[in-house]
């Protein structure tokens, strides 16, 4: 099968509107049929790089999050390339106010505290526009003890297992290897009887309504306590899975009995956990080591298709808590190892600010900065782009490598960053030169090896889909001879070509001192396009004038084109405007005055004071941060998103707001500008953005 070959984020904005647009269309018109909608939906998962169904993309576990901030932050899950949203259970429920109250229901509908049930299907219509799917917790398993909430239909002793065996005080302790036990105890709370029809038809109505409601998937929980077809014959996962949708089953650990069997009989049905490999693989990361072997359960034959894997889930960040040891550069390693792989589909989870178990709040939106990292991001487009290619994981020089078979690599080193040559596992990956998605540094293929230089996340995505340059369908890349001598005002570092004659010059900008190394632009940083009058390169530095330090190259690191020298610190600006120029000398440089024509007056160039007044009042400019959309004093994918939300009329922009968003100036915001942010952010430079300029 032919890889698809798409540029993920990067191609998300040149698409959006025809995607928006036909989503709406769909939403909108009634004689629009579910055929058509389906495109439209899958045109606006094609825009994003996005995998056109579940099974084949991964999933943002938005854990405790209300509806209204998962669709707040649509656009961003879009841009790092998830294909699912999953929620926290939408069900009435017992208590209020801790996260652990959503797995105590009390009935079968949608619609609590998170939101109702119009509420989640407008998640629904909005996620189609994204191409985004919706998954759902549902707990089916149990009820809580509680009954005086729960239908009277369902307060019969028949509709419960009533075994006597259970986790509570009083009874009888559960064997976890017996499969009948599993499936019959109470989990602290009374077990629901699975084989009863009127509970399979309960349930199965549930999720006929989240189908209706334009929900594509559901979570299982507790899916190892509700018994399958070969156990007393019970029917529960037959009834509650013929929908149609998308089905993942929480198994935690083993299901008891002959594990691999049974979780053979679940695949039937649905994908589930694989609890076990993921804490071993985090484990083993915390320990600065790569994980070990494949799957679990893929080892014991279970489908590698359908399998789910994470770093972490709200059982290990809450119940165990064992996971919360790790910090979030582990766990953005380890959802690299696993999330990369063949089949399986890979959940990320948005980590609570609030640690603690019993104080833990639903609606209470968790951390985003690491799911929406440059690294995370990366894989999974990675994971998109491979589509069907089998895998071969491998352990060697300290590194985990996964190669997808004729494409790329995820590659992930156990501990620190730096320089490694690692076996091509299979000789999968396809030989050739490519650029680390993520820090943008160089790798070279081999049908035996792949070489380059790991950033600081610890983690290289390499792979043909990702091309690093901006493509021929772009008119707003400017050609180096028609920008025009440009004066600059404030500070600025300046490169004198006429004695070097690169073909392209390349400023790495940085800042160590405080600690924490900051840069304009991963390696090789900004392309240089602007000139001033003297025909020298410039760019604005201002953030960094006072400890920042520059690398110019050619961008193709070429040790004979990049001055200092490899791993040799940059020249240091200290807080006035430098020059380099001939024979690598560093020198302090004074912007020469252009005299403009309309510095050059004659008597019939004067004006009245009315006149005066009204042409400093037109002329009046500002200093804005070029591509900061959102005016937080930087550009990340956050302003791609906000500009693209403001092109299609989901936000409003200020005036100091909309001049930086208009990052190819051309005076009006659209998706090319965002689609620029969006490059910007991966490392490939464009125009001025990341400097500070003056416009109207």
């Amino acid at each position: 099968m032919t890889l698809k070959r798409t540029m993920c984020a990067l191609l998300a904005a040149s698409m959006l509107t025809t995607g928006v647009v036909a989503a709406q269309s769909s939403a909108s018109a009634a004689e629009v049929d579910n055929e058509s909608a389906a495109t439209a939906t899958e045109e606006s998962a094609a825009s994003y790089g996005l995998a056109s169904n579940i099974a084949d993309g991964n999933i943002l576990h938005c854990f405790d999050w209300s509806i209204d901030q998962i669709i707040e932050e649509l656009p961003n899950i879009a841009a790092a390339g998830y294909t699912s949203v999953q929620t926290s259970p939408m069900q009435a429920h017992d208590g209020s106010g801790h996260w652990y109250w959503l797995y105590q229901p009390t009935n079968f509908w949608a619609g609590n505290e998170l939101g109702s049930a119009d509420k989640l299907g407008q998640l629904c219509t909005e996620a189609d526009k994204y191409g985004i799917k919706v998954i759902v917790d549902v707990v089916a398993n149990h009820f809580a003890g509680n009954h005086s909430n729960i239908p009277d239909e369902l307060k019969g002793s028949e509709y419960y297992h009533n075994s006597g065996y259970g986790t509570s005080s009083g009874q009888k302790g559960v064997d976890w290897n017996n499969r009948w036990q599993v499936t019959h105890c109470d989990i602290g709370m009374p077990d629901l009887n699975s084989e009863h029809s009127k509970v399979q038809e309960y349930v199965a109505k549930y999720v006929d309504q989240l189908k209706d409601l334009g929900v594509d998937g559901i979570r299982w929980d507790a899916a190892k306590h509700i018994g399958l077809p070969s156990e007393d014959n019970c029917q529960f996962w037959p009834a509650v899975t013929k929908a149609g949708l998308y089905n993942y089953g929480e198994i935690l650990d083993s299901p008891g009995g002959d594990g691999a069997a049974v979780m053979k009989e679940y695949t039937k049905y649905m994908s589930v956990t694989d609890n076990q490999y993921g804490n071993n693989t985090r484990y083993s990361f915390q320990g600065g080591q790569p994980m070990g072997g494949y799957g679990n359960w893929t080892a014991q034959g279970v489908d590698a298709t359908k399998v789910v894997y994470w770093a972490e889930s709200h059982d290990t960040f809450y119940n165990g808590q064992e996971s919360q040891e790790a910090n979030n550069y582990v766990i953005n390693k380890t959802y690299a190892a696993v999330a990369s792989r063949y089949g399986s589909q890979g959940l990320y989870f948005s980590r609570p600010y609030d640690r603690s178990h019993n104080s833990g709040s639903y609606c209470a939106k968790g951390e985003t900065e690491s799911a929406f990292s440059k690294e995370v991001a990366a894989v999974n487009h990675f994971r998109n782009a491979m589509g069907s290619a089998k895998d071969y994981y491998l352990s060697d020089n300290g590194c985990a490598v996964i190669t997808r078979q004729n494409g790329g690599a995820v590659i992930v080193k156990g501990s620190g960053t730096g320089d490694v040559t690692v076996k091509n596992g299979g000789g999968y990956a396809k030989p050739g030169t490519y650029k680390d998605e993520i820090s943008g540094n160089t790798f070279t293929v081999t049908e035996s090896t792949i070489s380059g230089r790991i950033g600081d996340s610890g983690i290289a995505v390499i792979y043909d889909g990702f091309v690093p340059t901006p493509d021929n369908t772009d008119t707003n890349v400017p050609d180096d001879t028609e920008v025009k001598p440009t004066p600059v005002t404030g500070v600025n570092v300046y490169f004198d070509n006429s004695s070097y004659n690169w073909s392209n010059v390349f400023a790495y900008v940085y800042d160590e001192s405080s600690g924490t190394a900051k840069s304009m632009a991963a390696w090789p940083g900004v392309k240089l396009t602007q000139k001033n009058s003297e025909g020298y390169y410039v760019l604005n530095v201002d953030d960094y004038a006072k400890n920042g330090q520059v690398i110019f190259s050619d961008g193709n690191n070429d040790a004979s084109k990049r001055y200092p020298a490899d791993q040799q610190p940059g020249m240091k600006i200290g807080g006035s405007s430098k020059l380099f120029k001939a024979g690598n000398t560093w020198v302090d440089y004074t912007e020469k005055k252009v005299e403009t024509d309309t510095e050059k007056k004659t008597d019939t160039d004067k004006k009245t004071d009315t006149d005066k007044k009204t042409s400093d009042t037109d002329n009046k400019k500002v200093t804005v941060l070029s591509g900061d959309a959102n005016q937080d004093g930087k550009v990340s994918l956050r302003d791609a998103s906000l500009t693209l939300k403001a092109t299609v009329g989901k936000a409003t922009l200020d005036s100091k707001a909309t001049a930086a968003a208009d990052v190819n100036g051309d005076s009006k915001i659209s998706t090319a500008d965002s689609l620029a942010i969006q490059r910007y952010d991966i490392g490939i430079a464009y125009k001025s953005i990341g400097s500070k300029v003056e416009v109207k």
